[in-house]
């Protein structure tokens, strides 16, 4: 069978109490029926630690599961094989994931070594198990109005229980929001563009820093107006400019009036304790702009450092998807004569063993061993990102002091010298007016400096303005024009789901359901409903026809469209729910099987039945053997 990505399939699982195995199936591609003699064996538990298993949020557990210790999923992600692990808890809820990127044969020889724990939910950088397995399913990571899509929520639409009402699409659950589940419809139906949501988001989180933006922007503007209604940015360099040439020429001034009492023999005290102080306040400063000198020119040194890194890692990345690609592309290398003896090599060889060695090859082993990999590398690049992020805001903080401290040093270090100056008593009243205007004038130049920094914010702000203006424009077009593309797209494939759900209820034993066209399937997934003919009021066996033939129309839909998202993977619980006939039951066990042969895409169907055909009664289509009242599922007494 043709292998379509994204692929989920189920390859064994375990159950254990206390440290035994008290379940332990292997499961097969296309139909898998767990069957028993009547009800209350254990089936529908069976169900529910396969819901568990995979990423399901089980919060009521039945009796016998929930005495268990732990459930064992061997899976095959997109052909590669994971392992994962996970704890039964009766008391929490959304209970961690255990993950190994390799067969269970070898993950279960260490209960720690290689084994990967991830909680339920994503915690600021940390993933959860849901964004490895997405991540591993090629499925993207959508976030909906509350919280990001989980493998729990995309389950929801793959496991059809008994206790969910047969009107409802999605498994049953409290504060379920529509947002969410029309967000996980479109998504594995293949009709959500994944660039839509965030984008939606985003142009929300734009539209509130525009408003705050647009608010600073106003009332800093108002201020200023307020404190001088004649304030005009445009002049201000001219400003500083006549200040800084008037502060010179007087500073020329009291020099020349200093070297006239030179030459007139007169002289001054020494250096007083003020000189001193200065010095000292000097010296402190020149040597914290050393100390600031140095952390930047280290931080420095450590961001480049970083960027190679992750360049690299960027770069490791490609590669592994090349030598992934490459090896797909040439297959195994092969010899004409042993390289040890050059002796010609002869035998048959296939595709499962090494013609050189004769040695079993696994396929399934090389792709779990690309699919760590890639994660690894995709966990260290998020680190060193966010690790870069925080030293380039230790840069700019740094950079900032440093400004600070030099600007402070200019200031003493005029001032140091000014008062170091000696001069004649008779040059006093002149000089002393000039150092007045001396220090007029620097005031004036702080004034203006603090005007211009003013000026300078206006203008950010400004700029910042119109550049989330822009930004917000043009992501409100691009959303516009794929919302429309997705309408289309969502358009030709809710009628292939319709039509599929319509052929399959064609094949229906006679019922009280008319004859249906694909016009006449309507579905929504944001009102959690399917209706028939415009018409709800179906017997209660009906309505669960109708829910399984339209749970089966997406699978098969996914595996005739290469666009749509569905993973393959349907577990079915509730195949003669609610008065169902024998019967009735065989047929539709009969459709199952004749739907699942008809198609040459690799798929996966459990579903579970106390009513089995005796045509699908055979090693091929059942898991595990017939359980009774005395030999239920679970082996826990």
């Amino acid at each position: 069978m043709t292998r379509r990505d994204p692929s989920l399939r189920l390859l064994r699982l375990i159950v254990t109490k206390s440290g035994k195995s008290a379940y332990d199936e292997t499961f097969h591609p296309g139909v898998n029926m767990i069957r028993s003699e009547g009800n209350s064996r254990g089936k529908s538990t069976i169900a529910d630690l396969i819901f568990f298993a995979l990423g399901g949020d089980l919060t009521e557990w039945k009796d016998e599961a929930g005495i268990c210790d732990q459930t064992f999923a061997e899976v095959a992600l997109n052909g590669s094989v994971v392992t994962l692990r996970r704890d039964i808890s009766r008391t929490g809820t959304q209970v961690p994931m255990w993950v190994y990127f390799g067969p269970l044969a070898e993950g279960g020889a260490s209960a720690v070594e290689g084994w990967s724990k991830l909680s339920y939910g994503r915690f600021g950088d940390r993933e959860g198990f849901s964004q490895v397995l997405f991540r591993a399913l090629g499925i993207p990571e959508v976030p909906s109005d509350d919280a990001n899509i989980t493998m729990h929520q995309l389950l929801r639409l793959m496991y059809v229980d008994q206790m969910t009402p047969v009107s409802a699409i999605f498994r049953m659950e409290e504060r379920d929001s529509p947002n969410r589940r029309q967000a996980v419809g479109d998504l594995l139906c293949g009709v959500l563009d994944d660039r839509i949501y965030p984008s939606q988001i985003r142009a929300r989180q734009l539209d509130r820093e525009y408003a705050e933006v647009t608010s600073q922007f106003s009332g800093l503007v108002r201020v200023l107006r307020r404190v001088d209604e004649g304030l005009d940015f445009s002049d201000l360099l001219s400003k500083v400019t006549a200040t800084e040439n008037s502060r010179r020429q007087a500073l020329e001034e009291i020099e020349a009036l200093r070297a006239s009492r030179y030459s007139a023999g007169q002289s001054q005290s020494d250096t007083s304790e003020v000189l001193e102080v200065l010095r000292r306040d000097l010296d402190k400063v020149s040597r914290d702009i050393v100390t600031v000198q140095r952390d930047v020119d280290r931080l420095l040194l450590s961001m480049e450092d970083a960027a190679l890194l992750i360049a690299d890692l960027e770069k490791n990345l490609v590669q592994i998807g090349q030598a992934q690609a490459t090896g797909n592309v040439m297959g195994p290398l092969v010899f004409s004569f042993c390289p040890s003896c050059l002796t010609p090599i002869t035998g048959p060889a296939d595709g499962h063993h090494c013609h050189l060695c004769k040695s079993e090859l696994d396929e399934a082993h090389d792709l779990s061993r690309y699919a760590r990999l890639r994660n690894e590398l995709e966990m260290q690049l998020k680190e060193s990102r966010a690790l870069q992020q925080v030293r380039a805001k230790d840069r700019a903080a740094l950079e900032e002091r440093l400004g600070g401290l030099q600007r402070v040093r200019s200031l003493l270090s005029e001032e140091l010298l000014d008062q170091s100056r000696h001069y004649l008593t008779e040059a006093d009243a002149k000089i002393e007016a000039l150092t007045r205007s001396v220090g007029y004038f620097d005031r004036e130049l702080i004034d203006l400096d603090r005007e211009h920094r003013l000026a300078v914010e206006v203008t950010e702000l400004s700029a910042r303005k119109q550049q989330l203006n822009d930004e917000l424009n043009e992501l409100k077009r691009n959303i516009a024009m794929w919302i429309s593309a997705k309408e289309k797209r969502q358009s030709s494939m809710y009628g292939l789901i319709s039509r599929i759900t319509a052929e399959i209820l064609s094949h229906d034993l006679p019922s009280d359901i008319e004859p249906v066209s694909q016009e006449g399937v309507r579905f929504d997934f944001a009102d959690n409903e399917i209706v028939v003919n415009q018409k709800r009021g179906y017997s209660a066996s009906s309505r669960t026809v109708i829910k399984n033939a339209f749970h089966l129309a997406l699978l098969f839909a996914s595996c005739t469209d290469v666009r749509m998202k569905y993973p393959k993977f349907l577990l079915l619980d509730n195949i003669e729910d609610k008065g169902m006939t024998p019967e009735r039951s065989h047929n539709f066990q009969r459709l199952i099987l004749q739907l699942s042969e008809a198609t040459d895409v690799e798929h996966q169907i459990i579903f579970t039945t106390s009513m089995p055909d005796p045509l699908l009664d055979q090693p091929q289509y059942t898991v595990g053997s017939m359980y009774t009242e005395t030999h239920k599922s679970l082996r826990i007494g």
